[in-house]
């Protein structure tokens, strides 16, 4: 089974290099790898040249990682489409572990695994632990295999991979999203549609990204946008003003619950503004 990984990228150098670094040293041999590059200007068409020949480098001008995951699948050769980020270090095993979800089920359209923050900052960082605490709440990534439909933790293109030809029935991921936020989701949602169900395995990614408030609120507010696009599309229409109003005062009413129950606090406050700011986005995007 032979595995093509797509990697958008933009601008992220240094934290390439390691996602292309930790790629090479899987323990799994047939693969290839694919570096979409979204118009970078940071010298990384020449380090990969350089340090990475085996990865295949495609180029494209601004187009957003909607698009730059499509010509990725476009070029792959693999039975398998398995995509991560710029700033991810998959596990050596990664592909070994998602081979053997697809060899013990092979009716399934995707195996997909979690996302998480390294260590060091799991222990220091809020923002890290909130995104651990999302995870594990709200999606249910944790430590379970999982098979399923559109409920399934898998998913998130950070740690994910489809069977090519799902993917070319589907004509990949809708690239009219207005910001890359929503477009795996709606992609997962319009696959389990058709009636394919999909694999989670506890393989995790570990995530190299900033955790600071700057980035935490630019991912919030981006994901409200991309809301708005996702809920139109999928027969739930444009969200009202009022229905954004009530979505942020359903955030506000959660708090004193919220801080009843956390064993640190911060992450109830850090949860509220994650729900105001998204919804500060669905009403600026609207």
């Amino acid at each position: 089974m032979k595995f093509s990984v797509v990697i958008p990228t933009y601008n992220r150098q240094n934290t390439l290099r390691q996602t292309l670094a930790a790629l090479v040293a899987q323990d799994y041999a047939d693969y290839e790898s694919i570096v979409v590059d979204d118009g970078s200007n940071d010298g990384t068409r020449a380090m990969i040249a350089q340090e990475f020949p085996r990865a295949r480098y495609l180029y494209q001008q601004n187009r957003g990682p909607a698009a730059a995951r499509n010509r990725g699948i476009a070029s792959a050769s693999g039975e398998i489409v398995a995509f991560t980020d710029d700033d991810c270090l998959p596990p050596r095993d990664w592909l070994t572990r998602l081979a053997d979800g697809y060899a013990r089920y092979p009716q399934i359209a995707g195996v997909g695994g979690g996302l998480i923050a390294p260590a060091e900052l799991l222990a220091t960082n809020i923002f890290a632990r909130y995104e651990r605490y999302i995870g594990s709440v709200v999606y249910h990534v944790g430590e379970q295999e999982s098979l399923g439909g559109f409920e399934c933790p898998a998913g998130g293109t950070a740690n994910m991979s489809y069977r090519r030809a799902v993917l070319e029935q589907m004509h990949g991921f809708d690239e009219r999203f207005p910001v890359p936020a929503g477009e795996d989701a709606d992609l997962k949602m319009h696959i389990c549609r058709r009636g394919h169900r999909l694999l989670y395995v506890p393989t995790w990614m570990i995530h190299l990204q900033e955790y600071s408030w700057q980035r935490f609120r630019r991912q919030c507010y981006v994901r409200g946008v991309g809301r708005n696009y996702f809920e139109s599309k999928n027969g739930r229409g444009y969200p009202s003003r009022l229905k954004i109003a009530l979505r942020a005062a359903r955030r506000l009413a959660d708090l004193p619950l919220d801080l009843a129950r956390m064993s640190d606090r911060r992450l109830a406050f850090i949860k509220l503004a994650d729900g105001l700011i998204t919804c500060h986005g669905q009403w600026v995007g609207k």
